[in-house]
């Protein structure tokens, strides 16, 4: 299984992300991106993605599964 961003929710503050903060692979990454409502996304690298779970646990929006 590897986890799955709740775009919807998701606040996209990279300074403040937990699962960037946290990720033991860097697999996180804010993109800017103009047609998101906030300016940007939190993206998930999955070749770097070993499914850990940590971003689940520390996510503090609730923005993440795992599928």
């Amino acid at each position: 299984m590897k986890p799955f961003i709740i775009k919807e929710k998701c606040a996209a503050q990279p300074e403040i992300c937990p699962p960037m903060k946290s990720c033991p692979n860097n697999a996180f990454s804010y993109i800017e991106d103009d047609d998101e409502p906030i300016g940007g996304r939190i993206e998930i690298d999955y070749e770097k993605c070993e499914g850990c779970g940590k971003c689940v646990e520390v996510c503090c929006g609730h923005c993440i599964d795992m599928r």
